[in-house]
């Protein structure tokens, strides 16, 4: 089969390699779509922690399965899935146990440290499948991880009708997010640097929007909730910036999420304020058992993925995906990758 290989960081090229085979709970699928995530780009660059090399790099993904491993209850040959992330967990470490396998201490992931998306065909376990609505596209359906990942931190963040949030970035996870919280009945305002971006947040249903590239829009969002700050303030882009504003956005008793990865090992964040005025600051790793939400989501029409997506590629351009993220991040929410030309 055709796979785009990373056989190190930043080399990649298309490639003849072996048909994989299911096994035990594995299902081997046909890729009808791809979306590039940000960690494909910090895997492609070398500083993704969980990307080993050589390896297929792609996760957000959906397809149709075309062979059953012996032991893969629950689906037949031609359904048509949503694939979850994970590849493995262990099993049995303290994040296994309570229930949270995004916490795993060793897990598989596909795209990470076992071969991913950006390929024709691809294994996936069988436990980690989804049946893909008919009235939901396969392009849609590659977007359910990033959805899962706003449905996570929106419950975890315990977002409830009539409360208030500020998301910091207009991001594909940022607008997400943006379309959860409203549907749980709070009011929220978006802030970015990008025009483009906020316009569409503001079509996605954001209350306020906040252009930060004319001036520091801290007074006035202040001033917007009557100078008591923001019930929940997302940090959805990872910056030194970003993350210093939340605790001045952020009202006291109010909760500060961290969705953005800055890969550093130290920022800088308020934590006297954090202290003092009793704030909780939360941090989110993907998802955990959000798939059947974000479907149900989808299903139902009550979220946007269309208007994310701004490029598509065929497999064989799958670099110039990642290279155009990396050189114009601004003209990119989702590229999304076609493997096979039907």
């Amino acid at each position: 089969m055709n796979a785009v290989v990373c056989e190190k960081p930043m080399a990649m090229r298309l490639q003849k390699v072996p048909m994989p085979k299911p096994k035990g709970k594995e299902a081997l699928v046909e890729i009808k779509a791809v979306g590039v995530c940000r960690s494909d780009v910090s895997g492609y660059l070398g500083k993704h922690p969980l990307v080993t090399y050589p390896n297929i790099l792609g996760h957000e993904c959906s397809g149709v399965i075309v062979e059953l491993g012996p032991d893969a209850g629950g689906f037949e040959v031609g359904d048509e899935v949503a694939i979850e992330t994970f590849f493995e967990i262990c099993g049995q470490c303290a994040g296994c146990r309570r229930g949270q396998y995004n916490t795993c201490k060793n897990p598989k992931i596909i795209g990470h440290n076992v071969p991913g998306a950006f390929a024709e065909y691809m294994l996936a376990n069988s436990d980690f499948l989804y049946q893909k609505p008919p009235n939901v596209s396969f392009e849609d359906a590659a977007l359910v991880e990033p959805l899962s990942v706003a449905v996570h931190a929106v419950k975890r963040c315990g977002i409830s009708c009539g409360e208030t949030v500020a998301i910091i970035g207009a991001g594909a996870i940022g607008l997400l997010t943006l379309q959860v919280a409203r549907l749980s009945g709070a009011t929220v305002h978006v802030v970015d640097v990008i025009e483009r971006k906020l316009a569409l947040a503001k079509a996605m249903g954001a209350d306020r929007v906040f252009d930060a590239s004319i001036h520091d829009p801290r007074e006035e969002m202040m001033a917007a909730t009557e100078g008591d700050g923001y019930d929940y303030v997302i940090e959805a882009v990872g910056s030194p910036r970003t993350l210093r504003e939340t605790t001045d956005l952020a009202r006291a008793g109010g909760t500060i999420m961290c969705i953005g990865f800055s890969g550093r090992e130290t920022d800088e964040i308020c934590l006297s304020k954090i202290t003092l005025q009793e704030m909780r600051l939360l941090g989110i790793l993907g998802f955990c058992r959000d798939y059947p939400t974000s479907i149900k989501l989808l299903s139902r029409e009550m979220v946007n993925v269309k208007s994310l997506i701004t490029q598509r590629f065929p497999l064989e351009e799958t670099e110039k995906a990642i290279q155009l993220m990396i050189e114009k991040p601004a003209e990119v929410l989702r590229a999304i990758i076609k493997p096979r030309r039907t």
